[in-house]
């Protein structure tokens, strides 16, 4: 009896009968049709799985976290959620519970915010200052209101601060930035909690910077096997340290770029040669 033919789903890639996963694209070879019951069990199989998914993968950050690095980049990959997206969702969750716990402020007219008198020689001859005030305006509520997004921008710049800082372990920079990666969800899943604290009682950010600090080092010391703790320490305190200067300079830059962006769309005819000619 001839048996009948059996190929993948995704690819269409010829499988063996006894296959449970397609060997081109490693689907798995038995796929169901979607009803609520298939629903549960990849949430609870992403999720709340015990060998694998968010709840793992914080679960080593926090009892294992130095291993669990080095492992990661030796291979052992496959249990762990992913460093990228794990960001995105406790970026979000701090946002949510910023935007819940936030206190209502009095509205107040933007008139009332800004008060500018326009002369014939004032740069309200040139531009539309109140449109370029509240271009930059909704660029700052928006960065605010999208806290992952935020965190995601500055880790190119904290990643090459400790690429500089551990250069002696020859880890290349894409190596740090996943390393950055899994340390900035380790930090933002303590700022969950944090949150409350800071908006309730008014615990300075400080504390949680200098927990974050605390966090990152204990993790790099047991990452650095081998290594004197107060080398890794003199040199994770040197990382933070150059993160925050390349951290000013990516910022003044993106300001600067914003700046110009914002002159073009609001200036009036002949805002830039009335600059050239004051410069």
């Amino acid at each position: 009896m001839i048996q009948p033919e059996k190929r993948c789903k995704n690819c269409g890639q010829h499988l063996l009968l006894h296959q449970k996963f397609c060997h081109q694209c490693g689907q798995k070879t038995s796929t169901q049709r979607i009803d609520f019951h298939f629903l549960i069990h990849e949430i609870q199989h992403g999720i709340f799985h015990v060998d694998g998914g968010i709840f793992y993968t914080l679960k080593q950050l926090f009892t294992r976290p130095g291993h669990m690095l080095r492992d990661y980049l030796n291979g052992k990959r496959q249990q762990h959620f992913k460093p990228l997206l794990l960001v995105v969702i406790l970026g979000s969750l701090c946002s949510l519970i910023q935007y819940l716990l936030k206190p209502e402020k009095s509205k107040v007219e933007d008139n009332d915010l800004i008060t500018t008198e326009i002369t014939e020689n004032s740069a309200g001859d040139y531009m539309d200052f109140q449109g370029f005030i509240e271009y930059f305006r909704e660029i700052f509520n928006w960065l605010g209101g999208h806290f992952a997004i935020t965190v995601l921008l500055m880790l190119p710049a904290a990643a090459f601060g400790f690429y500089l800082g551990f250069r002696k372990y020859k880890y290349n920079y894409a190596e740090w930035l996943l390393i950055l990666l899994f340390l900035t969800a380790q930090s933002l899943a303590v700022y969950v909690f944090f949150i409350p604290f800071r908006v309730l009682a008014g615990i300075s950010i400080f504390w949680f910077y200098f927990i974050s600090w605390l966090l990152i080092t204990a993790s790099l010391i047991q990452f650095c096997q081998g290594t004197k703790k107060r080398y890794i320490v003199l040199r994770s305190f040197w990382s933070m340290f150059l993160s925050y200067i390349i951290a000013l300079i990516y910022i003044i830059l993106a300001i600067f770029l914003l700046a110009f962006i914002g002159l073009l769309r609001y200036g009036y005819t002949g805002l830039l040669p009335e600059l050239i000619k004051t410069w």
